[in-house]
């Protein structure tokens, strides 16, 4: 399946936006960019859809009035060209399943992380990426945003789990074995900075104490602290994605490298016995 070509749709809501009163513009937006999601999520209302998307970085509204330009700049970056030609290889290399990919020019109300405004943003769900990109984003970075989420959607597809099914271990490696294969693939140029913010010694007590009693627990909406950090338990911001990312390398460290197409496959209670982060 290619990737979803929405220029047309989203020139035409520059269009309509800009003949559109204030009032009338989250209509627009609705009808044009949330109404052809529906098959995506069946159980979801258009107000829901439109949440999520705002919410995962997508441009709002109001921005719709003057985001014209940035589309146009995406487009002569050829955006979804490179993107179309790494999921060919990337399927190929990982014998990952057939998804649709939808691209859409991110928010200009950006957080900021470690002192840099934020870039990028991509969701995976069970039957599609989506990525929200700046125009300031370089090569590199957009094939290593894409290679992340299309790598848990490899994960994702073979555990066979629904959200609320998932344990905090394998929210841990599915974080961390996605950027392991990034790394692999474009060096530490693609890496994420959290990847390697903490020493080995930090890591290895921060997950005796708070992961290791908890690596049972159900449920992704529960995992967002352990992932993100919280200043109030103590967690430093991404430590749960840098424990990831050593839990996998320590792991291969030990039993030696194994195949992309393979990796993805080997259980999160196997790798955790095989890693450096077995609990005590």
């Amino acid at each position: 399946m290619p990737v979803v070509y929405n220029l047309p749709q989203l020139y035409k809501l520059c269009e309509k936006s800009s003949q559109s009163a204030k009032d009338n513009l989250i209509k627009v937006h609705r009808e044009l960019l949330c109404n052809p999601l529906k098959t995506i999520f069946p159980k979801r209302t258009i107000e829901e859809i439109h949440f999520e998307l705002l919410r995962n970085g997508l441009f709002d509204p109001y921005e719709g009035l003057d985001i014209a330009a940035t589309i146009k700049e995406l487009e002569q970056q050829n955006v979804w060209g490179i993107v179309q030609k790494e999921f060919e290889k990337l399927r190929s290399l990982w014998r990952g399943p057939d998804i649709p990919i939808y691209i859409f020019p991110l928010t200009k109300h950006r957080p900021m992380i470690d002192g840099m405004e934020v870039k990028k943003n991509g969701v995976a769900y069970n039957d599609a990426i989506f990525l929200f990109i700046s125009k300031e984003l370089v090569e590199i970075e957009l094939k290593a945003l894409l290679a992340h989420e299309y790598h848990h959607i490899c994960r994702l597809s073979h555990i066979k789990k629904a959200p609320q099914e998932i344990e905090l271990i394998e929210s841990l490696i599915i974080e961390g074995m996605a950027e392991w294969e990034v790394e692999k693939l474009y060096g530490e140029a693609g890496l994420s900075p959290w990847t390697k913010q903490s020493s080995f010694e930090e890591l290895k007590e921060q997950w005796q104490k708070y992961y290791a009693p908890n690596m049972y627990l159900l449920g992704v909406e529960n995992h967002y602290s352990f992932l993100y950090g919280d200043e109030s338990l103590g967690l430093p911001s991404w430590i749960g994605y840098c424990i990831g990312y050593r839990i996998i390398e320590s792991y291969v460290k030990n039993v030696g490298s194994v195949e992309s197409s393979v990796f993805y496959r080997i259980s999160s209670e196997k790798i955790i016995q095989g890693s450096d982060f077995k609990p005590s």
